[in-house]
């Protein structure tokens, strides 16, 4: 709370601060994995997604795929 003051209550579990670097775009595949065998990239960190939908689908699609 003394960094962002009223984030911290009794109903909230986690904070994550929301980061938007939309003109940065990491080079993946079709699979959201990168030239590092194993290393996918997910979410808005991508700069593929723009949206909260988006960005869970994609990690529900790479948690499929490394299951497989």
């Amino acid at each position: 709370d003394k960094v962002a003051p009223g984030t911290v209550n009794d109903d909230t579990l986690l904070y994550g601060v929301e980061v938007k670097f939309y003109n940065m775009e990491v080079a993946v595949d079709e699979h959201l994995q990168t030239r590092y065998p194993g290393l996918y990239v997910i979410g808005d960190g991508s700069g593929i997604t723009h949206s909260l939908s988006h960005a869970s689908a994609s990690g529900v699609a790479v948690a499929r795929r490394i299951a497989e």
